[in-house]
């Protein structure tokens, strides 16, 4: 991409063609080296500055000025409009509440599944029961910041003695705090006036943890 400028206006935007050649009366089909200077104005090629996007946020209006030698175009970030980005925001808490409600549970250091099927299996359990589980295992994850935080993962598949009521009511409460949790954030979602307000929203954050299988490191 090239830009045709003429005292800081842009005359022209695109590729190099044979149209453009003939508009300059330049010979030959090869592109000049730029900058190049005509009588229509000076031939310049294109730096995109885009801005960084926030949620809820696309590229929006380009601004281009002289920079060097270069034809630099800004690009601002623009919101989205604020039904769609409720919208976006409704299906992330929804899928978010899914992978969490199904992402299992820790019960006497022994990690349960929590599947929709496993949910209504370990509901119509009664007694104690030889039930799958897994071991979990707790290793130091190392930060960003380069601090550590003790994180639990799930070991090998194993049988365990379970008291199934009392698994059924960790389950059940866990199931329940996911959803709660989706509740209260689709309050704030929908109470929000603006994008601004709805980004301000944490989408993230108070969730039950997901432990993750352990990769031995």
């Amino acid at each position: 991409m090239i830009a045709l400028e003429l005292n800081g206006q842009l005359v022209y935007q695109g590729g190099w063609n044979g149209r453009l050649q003939e508009m300059l009366g330049l010979v030959g089909n090869r592109q000049p080296t730029l900058p190049f200077t005509t009588p229509l104005g000076t031939l310049r090629n294109i730096e995109y500055v885009r801005a960084s996007l926030d949620a809820f946020q696309r590229s929006g209006a380009e601004t281009g000025a002289v920079s060097g030698n270069v034809w630099k175009i800004n690009v601002a970030a623009k919101d989205i409009d604020l039904a769609t980005a409720k919208k976006l925001a409704r299906d992330k808490i929804a899928a978010k509440r899914f992978a969490v409600e199904t992402g299992g549970v820790i019960a006497n250091s022994k990690y349960y599944a929590t599947d929709r099927d496993s949910q209504a299996a370990i509901a119509r359990a009664t007694g104690t029961l030889s039930w799958k589980a897994a071991g979990t295992v707790v290793r130091d994850v190392v930060q960003e910041d380069e601090s550590t935080v003790a994180t639990t993962f799930i070991s090998d598949p194993e049988f365990v003695d379970t008291d199934m009521a009392a698994l059924g009511a960790v389950v059940s409460q866990h199931v329940q705090d996911a959803y709660a949790k989706e509740k209260e954030l689709l309050e704030a979602i929908n109470g929000a006036s603006d994008v601004a307000a709805l980004r301000a929203i944490n989408l993230d954050s108070g969730w039950a943890f997901v432990p993750q299988n352990d990769s031995g490191e």
